[in-house]
């Protein structure tokens, strides 16, 4: 998911928990106004602004992406923290309808279900037992006399059980989401290696032909689009055959692994590296010249020569390359079938070089490889 989308969902949620704080402030002013509260209306009024004033600034912190300097990027503890603070201080302040409140309690913990871990909520629900033990007390002492405390000791004990219960739940939410986080995870891993396989060549980790020709057809768009150059290198190895027939074929497929591993240090972060099956390799080298190209196939050659093996000291390492520079309004097709013959002559003649076409030019020139 975006983060863009991550954030339009926490202020969805938010602006949902702030309708809901919205209208327990409501509710409020309609109790005070039938003579619930034991305060002025005017107290409870600004008691309850306050509280939905507060929440609404967390609101906005997500509104203005503020949120996202925080640990908690969706506020959601802030919220429910100064949420259940206010509504304590509100219970603090009636007495018939006390019991009653406990639902607001309740509701604000429905939300941390979907957010606390086990560990939170077992603490919050902590936070949520000294606020209410605190409203009590603060009633006890200011108005002792209506306070029944056999009846607000069996109420403590059976919010105590629903806590528990809620507890309990938020346990199997948090186990049930620490699951689809891992399940998410090993889905986008894998979605990524599928996305990998279908671009790269399995044994030498290049790009493979299809990925190959989608980069062509950009350099292609870039080239024709203003003064561009690009240069496709396709490059055969040596006589290849030979070293599977006496070697065998792993040791051929380390031999291609090891090619692969000396295009990758050759070449810049712009340039590209495929394998379009077998041992044949192309070279895409961006922003390039056929002169720049014609010097990295030759260091690249001439380290090929050096390359030895402990399985095979004897083996002597070479490749033949053919170079063509994009000439604008060509097609693709026609510049890799034009680097391929050229290929082709470069094998024709004895191997270990490199043929080569500048643009405009009428014939081609070769090279020694090294």
């Amino acid at each position: 998911m975006l983060q863009s989308e991550k954030q339009a969902l926490r202020l969805k949620r938010a602006l949902m928990a702030n309708f809901g704080v919205f209208a327990l402030f409501m509710l409020s002013l309609f109790a005070s106004h039938v003579g619930y509260y034991v305060t002025s209306h005017d107290m409870v009024l600004g008691l309850g602004a306050v509280m939905w004033i507060g929440h609404s600034a967390l609101v906005a912190l997500i509104l203005t992406d503020l949120n996202l300097r925080f640990k908690d990027v969706s506020l959601s503890l802030p919220q429910m923290v100064w949420v259940i603070l206010w509504i304590s201080i509100l219970m603090a302040n009636v007495d018939e309808l006390r019991p009653l409140m406990l639902m607001a309690y309740l509701l604000v913990m429905s939300f941390g279900v979907f957010y606390l871990s086990v560990r939170g909520f077992l603490l919050f629900s902590l936070f949520i037992l000294i606020c209410y033990l605190s409203a009590l007390f603060w009633v006890y002492q200011a108005r002792p006399e209506t306070l029944d405390i056999p009846k607000e000791i069996f109420v403590l004990i059976g919010f105590s059980f629903t806590l528990c219960g809620f507890l309990l739940m938020g346990n199997e939410f948090s186990t049930l989401r620490q699951a689809l986080n891992q399940r998410h995870k090993e889905l986008k891993g894998a979605v990524s290696r599928i996305e990998e396989l279908a671009i790269t060549d399995e044994l030498t980790g290049l790009y493979n032909r299809r990925y190959l020709m989608h980069v062509l057809d950009q350099q292609r768009a870039l080239a024709n689009r203003r003064e561009y150059g690009f240069v496709v290198c396709y490059i055969d190895l040596d006589l290849f055959k030979r070293v599977n027939d006496q070697f065998g074929h792993p040791f051929g497929d380390k031999v291609l692994i090891a090619f692969a591993s000396l295009i990758r240090s050759s070449l810049r972060e712009v340039d590209v590296g495929a394998r379009i099956g077998g041992e044949e390799f192309v070279l895409v080298l961006a922003d390039a010249h056929i002169e720049d190209a014609l010097n990295v196939c030759q260091r690249m050659a001439e380290k090929w020569q050096r390359k030895s093996f402990a399985d095979a000291p004897q083996l002597n390492c070479t490749f033949s390359a053919g170079l063509v520079q994009f000439e604008p309004h060509d097609s693709i097709e026609h510049t890799l079938d034009l680097a391929d013959q050229l290929l082709y002559k470069a094998k024709k003649h004895g191997r270990n070089r490199i043929e080569y076409k500048k643009p405009d030019a009428k014939s081609p020139s070769m090279h020694p490889a090294t």
